[in-house]
């Protein structure tokens, strides 16, 4: 998946709540896990665009990041994917970071629909 294109035409600064950065970002996650495996260059791309938002919480971005991916295949792992990625949409109200988190949302269904699963 190009991550780098997609990420690219986010427009942070809609991210006007941390609670809809981090969904998007757990999703964003949770579409690089899906695919198969961790891929360094793929997850950078999604590192650099996550380190242009402005992170305003006491848990660095950084581990926040880790948590999530633990998160990430935990799900994938305990069959909860549906659960988890219907809990992050949830919490996405601004209009174009849903269609983002949309795009996303279908690349992992059409990943899992082709029995692609995560590997650590």
């Amino acid at each position: 998946m190009k991550f780098e294109q997609l990420l690219s035409h986010l427009d942070s600064g809609v991210c006007v709540e941390q609670l809809q950065k981090e969904s998007l970002l757990d999703i964003a996650l949770m579409a690089q896990c899906v695919c198969g495996e961790l891929k360094p260059g793929e997850l950078s791309h999604i590192l650099q665009w996550a380190n242009s938002l402005e992170w305003s919480t006491s848990v660095s971005l950084h581990a926040y990041i880790e948590e999530s991916l633990e998160k990430c295949l935990s799900a994938l792992t305990s069959d909860r994917l549906e659960s988890f990625l219907e809990h992050r949409m949830q919490q996405i109200e601004d209009q174009p970071l849903k269609e983002t988190a949309q795009f996303l949302l279908n690349k992992i269904r059409t990943a899992k629909g082709a029995n692609i699963v995560a590997s650590v």
